[in-house]
């Protein structure tokens, strides 16, 4: 069956496929390598939200400094393609692991997030039998609770730095942090303001390291939620972020997107209706992935669904594998066959799910990307 082609009309597009508004997309590339120039910070974009090599290329082209990536199956698929600076933001364990990344870091500058000793090990004997040098960013734990050092134990932070220095084929580059309003208390935050908190803490803890006398270059931290706080906040020096170059509800839930800023769709056909305010489309745990994300709460319009529609008042609020199950409002009418675009609750886990990207201008078609990272877990 042929898929979608550049130069087709979205109306002739079969469904349910993931449409990216090109106009949009650009305009939140730029928005957020303009939002680093001006706070002073090295951009770098974290691509598992797009996987897509060739959206990367548009990001480094705006003056992204390289790409993080969670899994060293990704950091594959783009130094393949040509990226040169890679981020492996994710505490990478096992030896096949430890054995591809040094092999990457023979065509790329390789950066590894660590928190363990065990992880520094395999990193340093792998890189030294590969003849390669791999750099490394200690995790911190800033409040998430999902990796990293707890960022008040200064005394395990500073002995792992020194574990770090003393091993072969290491290079420690600095510390790194990643909890957007995910923590205790951020809830009743301004995304700015615990991004600002962030970033500020993470400042203070490398101040310390430093005084110890270990010399970290970079401070890097953020996220598409909290990012602009994280920037602002004197001396970090690179900012992370991932879902902005798309943006999805969570990040309208929270204040930090408007509804111009959403450049991801997916288009779907109604499959059934029936007479009680229900519409059954043809995506489901398979296009839309389940997420629901979160809102800050103070926003009831925004609470958190599996998808709205573009300009409609329908939501989807459940689904099974082929199923979605949509909430018509009560000044809605819809039929059998109707085509409706919705923007998902979370951008990446859908784009995980696709096997290409088609990108649109207007109503035509002009690119068609495959998802090459899709999938790529270890």
């Amino acid at each position: 069956m042929d898929g979608p082609r550049v130069g087709q009309r979205v109306e002739e597009l079969d469904t349910p496929v993931l449409l990216v508004d090109l106009d949009r997309m650009e305009a939140n590339i730029a928005r957020w390598q303009r939002l680093a120039n001006t706070s002073g910070v090295a951009f770098r974009p974290h691509v598992k939200t797009h996987k897509v090599p060739a959206i990367a290329a548009l990001q480094l082209e705006a003056g992204a400094v390289g790409i993080a990536c969670a899994k060293v199956a990704e950091a594959e698929v783009f130094v393949a393609s040509g990226s040169e600076d890679v981020v492996v933001a994710y505490p990478v364990v096992g030896h096949e692991k430890w054995r591809r990344l040094a092999e990457l870091a023979r065509r790329a500058r390789i950066t590894v997030n660590v928190d363990s000793e065990v992880a520094a090990r395999g990193l340093s004997d792998a890189a030294a039998a590969g003849g390669v040098t791999l750099a490394v960013q200690v995790e911190i734990d800033s409040g998430m609770h999902r990796c990293g050092f707890d960022s008040a134990d200064v005394d395990s932070i500073t002995r792992f730095c020194a574990t770090i220095e003393s091993l072969p084929a290491l290079v420690l580059e600095g510390i790194t942090t990643h909890r957007n309003v995910f923590f205790p208390g951020g809830e009743s935050m301004r995304p700015e303001e615990a991004g600002l908190e962030e970033g500020r803490l993470l400042v203070e803890l490398a101040g310390e390291l430093r005084a110890a006398g270990f010399e970290l270059r970079e401070i890097t931290g953020g996220g598409s939620i909290s990012g602009a706080g994280f920037a602002a906040a004197p001396g970090t020096t690179e900012l992370r972020a991932g879902t902005y170059v798309f943006c999805d509800l969570m990040q309208r839930g929270f204040g930090v997107a408007g509804p111009s800023d959403l450049a991801l769709t997916v288009l779907a056909t109604v499959v059934s209706v029936d007479g009680s305010r229900r519409a059954t489309v043809d995506g489901g745990t398979k296009t839309f992935s389940g997420d629901r994300g979160v809102s800050d709460g103070r926003h009831p319009e925004r609470a958190p669904v599996i998808a709205r529609a573009v300009d409609r008042d329908i939501r989807l609020e459940r689904l099974t594998e082929e199923h979605g199950m949509g909430v018509v409002g009560d000044y809605e009418s819809v039929s059998v066959g109707d085509r409706l675009r919705f923007y998902p609750a979370h951008a990446c886990t859908a784009v995980n799910l696709a096997d290409e990207l088609v990108g649109i201008r207007g109503d035509l078609v002009e690119e068609v990307w495959p998802v090459l990272a899709r999938g790529k877990r270890t």
